[in-house]
């Protein structure tokens, strides 16, 4: 039986969908470049929201960034806006307990994602972490992507890190979705009184002609929804597939996937970090490479950090989020991402990366190829362990 196609969505636009009855149509999206235009984004929606705020970050630092959205949240709630905060214990680990004791004096719902606690210890809650970055404001505009509450993000000028990332705003319809996820989770992890019912909230109206889908995994299930509709775009493309992620350490059906892509005349590329905050994750990811460049792949390292999660095909779909392309996101993360077919937003997309790309260093293979034994057996070790870190 066949699957039914969206009304007014071109048949060859479906190619990059594994489920089209997924996709939501009339929304539209929003490429948000590094913290320097995601912030301001965020922190006007916050201000503007007059009944409720659903977030939950990977990262929330006490920092000068940190300091600004604490205040934010703070001001929401004392205006008298349901501020629902969901916070990873280990990724906020290294912001003080009273940091969020401050929010929550001020109104915020703020709960930790799997706090650890040493007298009661559980090594399965430890390793799974909630690492999206969502924000929802009134149930009218959601975000969501790779960016972090944290100073890395912003630009050198104002005392940051510059790392390179990229998040995605969207209106419409999908926004209730977005919320449900951030819901779900929220139901699960909070007390009974501070659950929201995800049937209460209103739809929001149509705001543009953008289809997208939001595919996101959970606790026990739908583990690898967002490996598989990445695979699924990628052994469509006709011309190009773009793929960046500061943590490339990909499993070997996902490795074939692009080196058949590059040996059938695909123009793949993968932009990664030169040096990322985790040397096992590099090593690791330069064992990849001998796979890859062979096969025709063209692989760009890029200083400063890009740590944008992003993948093009061709000139229609994009998907940016959370997602990782290791094994700590295929199995352990809570993660999400936004697949959107649009021209425009791909064009948008394909330049930020072709710009990254255009910055940083190319590795060639007849170079990489003669590389010391050392290195080769580091990098193999590393590979091997990559279920481990």
């Amino acid at each position: 039986m066949s699957r039914p196609t969206p009304i007014g969505l071109p048949t060859q636009a479906l190619r990059y969908i594994e489920e089209p009855e997924t996709l939501l149509c009339n929304n539209t999206v929003r490429l948000l470049r590094n913290g320097s235009e995601a912030f301001p984004a965020w922190l006007e929606a916050i201000d503007a929201a007059r009944t409720r705020i659903s977030m939950e970050m990977y990262i929330f630092n006490d920092d000068k960034i940190g300091q600004r959205f604490a205040d934010a949240l703070s001001r929401a709630a004392r205006r008298g806006v349901e501020v629902r905060l969901l916070y990873d214990s280990v990724g906020c680990r290294h912001a003080a307990p009273t940091f969020f004791d401050g929010m929550r004096e001020a109104g915020v719902v703020a709960v930790p994602y799997h706090p650890y606690r040493f007298w009661r210890p559980h090594f399965w809650t430890l390793i799974r972490r909630n690492h999206r970055k969502t924000l929802v404001c009134d149930g009218a505009v959601a975000f969501t992507g790779g960016i972090n509450i944290s100073d890395m993000w912003l630009p050198p000028g104002e005392g940051g890190a510059g790392w390179h990332d990229a998040a995605v705003e969207v209106r419409g319809p999908a926004v209730a979705t977005i919320e449900a996820v951030f819901l779900r989770t929220w139901n699960w992890r909070s007390r009974r009184r501070l659950r929201l019912n995800v049937k209460r909230l209103a739809r929001p109206a149509p705001a543009g002609h953008v289809p997208l889908a939001v595919i996101a995994n959970r606790e026990v299930v739908d583990r690898f929804a967002i490996r598989r509709a990445a695979l699924h775009a990628i052994r469509a493309s006709l011309s190009r597939v773009y793929l960046a992620s500061p943590y490339f350490v990909p499993d070997l059906g996902f490795l074939r996937s692009l080196a058949h892509a590059a040996k059938r005349g695909i123009d793949v590329r993968i932009l990664v970090p030169k040096h990322s905050d985790t040397q096992s994750v590099d090593l690791a990811s330069r064992a990849t490479f001998s796979r890859l460049l062979p096969a025709g792949v063209r692989i760009f390292q890029h200083h400063p950090v890009v740590h944008t999660k992003a993948l093009l095909v061709d000139d229609g779909f994009v998907s940016l989020g959370s997602y990782n392309v290791d094994h700590r996101s295929l199995v352990y993360n809570l993660e999400m991402v936004v697949n959107a077919l649009d021209r425009e937003h791909n064009a948008q997309v394909a330049a930020m990366l072709e710009a990254d790309m255009a910055a940083s260093q190319e590795i060639h293979w007849e170079s990489f190829r003669r590389r010391s034994l050392l290195s080769r057996i580091l990098e193999r070790v590393a590979y091997a362990f990559r279920h481990w870190f």
